[in-house]
This record gives structure tokens, sequence and C-alpha cells, in this order.
């Protein structure tokens, strides 16, 4: 047992160690972050990594990373991940339209 560990003071009371997830957008659909839109989107449309990439037209290497939270995606790329799980069946075919 360690003795000389410094006392931490008591945290303020205003201090929320369970903050609400329920939070959601006004249209009902949860508050995620970019990389879980990224993974929803895809499941949604049953893309692996290698097809998302091929979408987005960015490197399979960039899909991982961002899955594996190692790199952000930059802001097209937040954008058009936000667009892709917002409306994900008229993005893909926007997007696969326009590599035609």
């Amino acid at each position: 047992m360690v003795e000389n560990r410094e006392k931490r003071p008591p945290p303020p009371e205003d201090f929320d160690d369970n903050p609400d997830w329920t939070e959601v957008y006004p249209d009902g659909l949860p508050k995620l972050d970019i990389i879980h839109k990224l993974k929803v989107a895809r499941a949604k449309l049953g893309l692996s990594q290698d097809d998302a990439a091929a979408l987005l037209r960015v490197p399979v290497g960039s899909i991982r990373n961002w899955e594996q939270r190692r790199r952000d995606p930059d802001d097209a790329a937040k954008t058009l991940i936000t667009l892709l799980y917002e409306h994900p069946q008229e993005i893909q075919g926007w997007l696969s339209t326009a590599a035609e």
C-alpha cells in the first residue's frame, strides 16, 4: 500500500461525473463523434473499410487511421462523413455517380 499519495481536493459542487449520454439532435439521432458517424454509415451501407475508402476517394490507410483514432479526418472528410451518416443512400449514390 502506498502511504505517500497526495490527497486530492474534492471535486467542485457542480462537477458531473455522470454526464447525460442520452443527448440527441432535434431529429432524434444520438450525438456521435465523427469516427462513430463513419462506423455507423459504413454499417448502414454494408461497406468494408476498402469500400468506404473508394467511395470517399481516400487511401484505405486513412480510414483505418481514423477508425483507430491515430489521425483525425480533415474538414472536407468530416463533412463527407457527416453527410454520409445523415443521408447514406443519397450520398453513396451521388459519390458513386460522380466516379463514373
